[in-house]
């Protein structure tokens, strides 16, 4: 079975490019390759002048049809399942990348693989423009970085976010536009949560960003929790010295380099 979503806005322009079909995107080997592993690959598409993404899996999780079918809910790919969230987010005013065209295959009900094209967004991700940044310029852009967070938690996704994920216009100096573009997750839909869980996961997020060499000084993370506690809604109320003391325990380890002078 073969499930396909094509942007009208696009549809004539994959046609012309001989990209109208699963089959087609699936096999095409046009493009330049960003990525490419046994699970999965990304190309970058110049069709008709425009730039595109190209995200294709090679396989796909037993164990994450199991868990969708648990919840009730249909089983989908990796590439689908950034697609609905994009969608989804989009309903909700954030900015995101804009999506061209997302399939996947199953068998018995199970994906297999499956793919996403987003439009490339001109401009650079928040974790460049944070190093060329002056100590003004990366403390207000962990304020807005917090802010976005605060809005994604507010509306229940709690998907990991980094400020490579964030592709940002504006000055850092000023007030940026901050555009997601890769919502990879197991699951697409919101969650509801509690205050107390709300801090733990995004402790375990923060964790995790570290691990992966995004670090800040403490002042910039202070500037975080304050703007992300300002965003959150009423229901979600967090006191923002609270959870910077929090955020900064969490990092302050013996032996790890988690936080910047």
């Amino acid at each position: 079975m073969i499930r396909l979503q094509i942007n009208p806005a696009f549809a004539e322009l994959l046609r012309s490019s001989n990209l109208h079909s699963y089959s087609q995107i699936m096999h095409t080997s046009c493009g330049d390759i960003v990525e490419e592993n046994s699970l999965r690959d990304v190309r970058r598409l110049d069709l008709d002048g425009i730039k595109f993404y190209l995200k294709r899996t090679r396989s796909e999780k037993l164990s994450s049809a199991l868990e969708s079918y648990c919840r009730f809910r249909l089983a989908h790919s990796r590439p689908f399942k950034e697609m609905m969230q994009f969608k989804l987010l989009a309903q909700l005013d954030f900015d995101v990348a804009e999506v061209v065209a997302a399939g996947e295959e199953l068998r018995f009900a199970v994906p297999v693989r499956g793919f996403i094209i987003t439009r490339e967004i001109p401009g650079q991700d928040l974790a460049q423009v944070y190093r060329a940044a002056d100590i003004t310029g990366r403390n207000n852009i962990l304020s807005q970085f917090g802010c976005l967070m605060g809005r994604l938690h507010s509306s229940g996704f709690f998907g990991s976010t980094r400020l490579k994920d964030i592709i940002s216009a504006g000055s850092p100096q000023a007030s940026m536009k901050l555009i997601l573009i890769d919502r990879e997750t197991r699951n697409p839909y919101p969650k509801r949560a509690t205050s107390e869980k709300l801090i733990a996961r995004l402790l375990l997020n923060i964790h995790r960003q570290a691990r992966q060499g995004e670090v800040f000084t403490i002042s910039e993370w202070e500037s975080f929790a304050d703007s992300y506690c300002r965003s959150l809604t009423e229901n979600l109320s967090i006191d923002a010295k609270q959870l910077s003391t929090a955020i900064l325990e969490k990092l302050d380890q013996p032996g790890k380099a988690y936080l910047s002078e």
